[in-house]
């Protein structure tokens, strides 16, 4: 696909007062004075950090200030990694990345909350380090520590920090949900995380209603033998329910009563640069998801790259992002304190005070940093919402977005509607806790695309041969470079075989991400959607494999796919679900009522906006599924090799019937 000739429109220019003091300016100098090669734009920059590894990622952890012992030299332990790419970094380097996240003055501002509760809650971070200590010490004696695995239920708020902040300065892994998630999508994690402590909420508040969360925790606590311990944490305020019935020989203890004698935390301990930190789950087109260990070290090195050099986040900044605990911009935001910024938080929804109740905590809390999604913008736009005429948003110098990149009407959207400022139309993932995408100070940004490829990542364009594309095509996002935050390993893969098979199956030595771009004259990135069947609704990553273990509790459905669907003039992506029934059955409104409670128990974002009945679904050869060829047939398209497939007949009905229902219902 060629690019068009329409002339690029650019939104925003930086100052030359921001070109002068930006955090990457003064990077850039240093990096050319120290190496003796010129760096005369980003361009030369990105150049360097890929073709120069060694000296751009040990200068770039010495600027960023990652506070280490040891040496930064090598790069690299000597061997091979799990995967081509994936390497041992900085072997000879050790580090706290609670030390890293926590140092300061007592005094200075760390998170400020808000929630549907009207309750404002502000931590100092002597304030939050004294939380801390009181979890480590009561986390300790629970015999956490290097190794160890900690799984946490709870809503966006202070708790999630402080708890994190204890299990991750003993050398444990965090894993977290949000109060989204229903018991049986907990449990396909929780079950593989096989965790010793869960840090849990009793209850929750969402759309002004407190939901109880005891049966929930019953359910973790009956059904993974791992727990021995649970923290059970009363957010939504004290509750007169008896305490959750708990498997013999399993404790609890209470947050609340842990926190009310601060302790000092102890930080003194070190661990290696990829000292496992986070358990996540990324989509994946077959299969389970992907159970990804991300380190700590590359984990923050990545995280101070993308916000002190990418987004020009500074000392004293006010950050904030809208998340869950469930999604990765809930790790990356709390990075944020890392770079001596304050970390505003929100839990509940989003669009209450006629969507205005963010732009309102933006106003009073002088956030400097807003990050959102292209959805919640399109909701708002939809309902004709003018947030800069209702609220004063003088300190915001910044919008992030990523979830899905931003359509170019909605540059236009926040220019006119909120305020001229930095759009930063990110992207990235789950995989890579990251960015490939980012924005930068140094660029004018040009409506609708990602501003610029993310340092150190060697990212290029390939057609299906396996080579580039030529300029200005369309074709797959590929990183031709290691970098620090791939993870270090998947969970249940020993050999490393997954891991391999996840990202380097398509391409020898290549990651191969998943998504459809196109490069632009600019330096620039399009992205054009999942090159595979991931799902996105609402900016939120789903796996089919998910939507269609959760199906095997509908008898009457034998098979099923799954696929995105965007309509037109749509901000964000549909599921659509096709099933194939049991011989004789229909699809009428009470099984469709049935499929969509069950996928509801699991998740409420696996719940599709169209199920209709199909006579049979495409397969490859190897029985796999062909759900990006109905993808391609949905949105108008050819749906590719046709000889791939072991019943290439079942794309008449899709091409047909299919296609024509999904548009009558979704438009």
């Amino acid at each position: 696909m060629n690019s068009s000739s329409t002339k690029p429109q650019q939104v925003w220019q930086p100052s030359d007062e921001l070109l002068r003091s930006c955090a990457m300016t003064r990077f850039m100098r240093e990096l050319a004075s120290i190496e003796n090669v010129a760096l005369p734009d980003y361009g030369a920059l990105h150049r360097f950090s890929v073709a120069e590894p060694e000296k751009f990622w040990s200068r770039a952890a010495s600027f960023l200030g990652i506070s280490h012992t040891g040496s930064l030299q090598p790069l690299f332990a000597p061997g091979a990694g799990p995967t081509p790419l994936a390497k041992e970094w900085f072997p000879n380097a050790r580090l706290n990345i609670v030390e890293n996240l926590l140092r300061g003055a007592s005094e200075r501002p760390a998170i400020v909350s808000w929630s549907e509760m009207r309750l404002i809650r502000r931590l100092s971070l002597g304030e939050l380090r004294g939380a801390a200590g009181a979890v480590q010490r009561h986390m300790a004696s629970l015999g956490v520590g290097s190794g160890s695995r900690v799984f946490a239920y709870l809503p966006n708020v202070p708790e999630s920090v402080v708890c994190m902040s204890a299990a991750a300065s003993l050398g444990a892994a965090w894993a977290s949900c949000g109060t989204d998630y229903q018991l049986q999508g907990l449990l396909s994690r929780a079950e593989r995380i096989q965790p010793s402590v869960l840090v849990a909420a009793r209850s929750f508040v969402w759309r002004g209603g407190v939901t109880q969360t005891d049966e929930v925790i019953e359910g973790l606590v009956r059904q993974v033998p791992s727990i021995k311990h649970v923290i059970l944490v009363d957010y939504a305020g004290p509750t007169t329910q008896p305490l959750p019935k708990l498997r013999e020989g399993v404790t609890a203890s209470s947050y609340e009563q842990i926190v009310t004698a601060p302790q000092a935390l102890d930080l003194t301990k070190q661990f290696p640069f990829g000292q496992p930190l986070y358990l996540m789950f990324s989509s994946g087109t077959t299969g389970k998801p992907k159970g990804i260990v991300h380190g700590a070290g590359g984990t923050l090195l990545e995280h101070k790259k993308e916000m002190i050099l990418h987004a020009d986040v500074r000392p004293g900044d006010r950050l904030f992002y809208q998340t869950s605990t469930s999604w990765m911009m809930w790790n990356w935001a709390v990075s944020a304190l890392a770079c001596e910024a304050t970390l505003v938080m929100y839990d509940g929804d989003p669009l209450l005070e006629d969507g205005m109740i963010l732009w309102r905590m933006a106003e009073e809390e002088r956030v400097t940093h807003f990050g959102t999604s292209a959805a919640f913008l399109g909701a708002l736009e939809k309902q004709g919402r003018s947030p800069g005429e209702r609220h004063q948003l003088g300190d915001l110098r910044a919008l992030m977005s990523t979830g899905s990149t931003l359509y170019p009407q909605q540059f236009d959207f926040i220019q006119s509607k909120i305020k001229p400022l930095w759009i930063q139309s990110i992207s990235g993932g789950t995989d890579i806790i990251g960015c490939f995408g980012l924005g930068c100070p140094l660029k004018p940004v040009i409506r609708g695309e990602v501003q610029c490829k993310s340092l150190g990542y060697d990212v290029q364009v390939f057609a299906t041969d396996g080579k580039p594309v030529a300029a200005r095509e369309e074709g797959e996002l590929v990183c031709c470079s290691p970098a620090p935050s791939m993870p270090v390993s998947f969970l249940d893969d020993p050999s490393g075989d997954q891991y391999r098979s996840a990202y380097f199956s398509e391409y020898r030595s290549v990651w191969r991400h998943g998504d459809l771009v196109r490069e632009t004259a600019n330096g620039g990135l399009l992205f054009l959607g999942r090159s595979d069947a991931t799902l996105k609704p609402s900016g939120v990553r789903v796996a089919t494999a998910d939507i269609y273990a959760a199906l095997q509790g509908v008898p009457k459905v034998t098979s099923a796919l799954a696929v995105g669907y965007t309509p037109t003039d749509a901000t964000s992506e549909k599921i659509v679900l096709f099933v194939v029934l049991s011989s004789g059955e229909k699809l009428g409104e009470a099984l469709s009522k049935e499929i969509s409670s069950t996928l509801k128990a699991s998740n409420a974002f696996f719940v599709p906006a169209a199920i209709l009945q199909a006579p049979d679904l495409p397969r490859t050869a190897n029985n796999k599924l062909s759900e990006l060829s109905v993808k391609r047939i949905l949105r108008g398209d050819e749906p590719g090799n046709r000889s791939a497939l072991a019943n290439p007949e079942a794309l008449a009905f899709f091409e047909g019937e299919g296609r024509a229902a999904v548009k009558g219902v979704l438009g």
